[in-house]
């Protein structure tokens, strides 16, 4: 086990963490909704499930053009037989 981190590490994690999820919110093309975004130490992590395989893609490429990502890790789910625009799917 390392070292505990710092507050101002966990700021700074919770900063870089706000500013992916805005990335990815901002892109009209990414249904952004169903994506989590943890971060720790530059290494962001993208959880939840998109409904296309290209957005799987499309939601780390903007993850990785974030200032203070150093890389990230995708565990994202494509979400199978979902139902588009239906109110229990979105």
């Amino acid at each position: 086990m390392g070292p505990r981190e710092t507050d101002a590490q966990r700021q700074a994690d919770r900063e870089v963490a706000d500013q992916v999820q805005a990335a990815l919110n901002a892109d009209s093309g990414l249904y952004a909704q169903h994506i989590s975004v943890r971060a720790q130490n530059g290494i962001v992590r993208l959880g939840g499930y998109v409904w296309a395989q290209p957005d799987l893609e499309e939601a780390q490429r903007i993850a990785e053009l974030v200032p203070g990502v150093s890389k990230v890790v995708n565990d994202m789910e494509l979400e199978r037989g979902g139902i588009d625009n239906s109110n229990v799917s979105r």
